[in-house]
C-alpha cells in the first residue's frame, strides 16, 4: 500500500472493478467506504505481538476479494436490500466520527 501512496495514486481508484461489482449487485457505495475504512485499519495496523504484518503485492485485488467474499461481515442481504450488521454499524460510526474530527460531513 505504501508504494501506491508513494506514487501519488488513490488506494482504490474510481475506475476499480470493485465499484462496478458493487453497482451490479446493488451494494450501496457508502458500504464500500466502510469496508475500505475497516480493511485499511485491519491490514495496516501494527501486528499483534508474535505475528507478522500481512503484505500483499496487489492490495486492490485483495480488497476486491474481501468485498466479494464478505470478509469483514459489515452487511447482509435482507430480501432485496442490503443492511448493515452490528460490525457494519460500528464501522459507519467510526467513519462518521473520523469525518467529524477532520471537519468533513458525516
Amino acid at each position: 500500500m505504501a508504494a501506491i501512496q508513494a506514487a501519488g495514486e488513490k488506494a482504490i481508484p474510481n475506475t476499480d472493478a470493485v465499484f462496478g461489482y458493487a453497482r451490479d449487485i446493488g451494494l450501496p457505495a457508502e458500504f464500500l467506504h466502510y469496508a475500505w475504512f475497516e480493511f485499511k485499519a485491519r491490514y495496516t495496523a501494527d501486528p499483534v505481538k508474535g505475528q507478522r504484518q500481512k503484505t500483499y503485492a496487489d492490495w486492490r485485488a485483495v480488497f476486491r476479494k474481501a468485498v466479494r467474499e464478505g470478509w469483514l461481515k459489515l452487511w447482509y442481504l435482507d430480501g432485496q436490500q442490503y443492511a448493515l450488521t452490528a460490525a457494519g454499524q460500528q464501522a459507519q460510526r467510526a467513519v462518521q466520527a473520523q469525518q467529524q474530527r477532520e471537519g468533513g460531513e458525516a
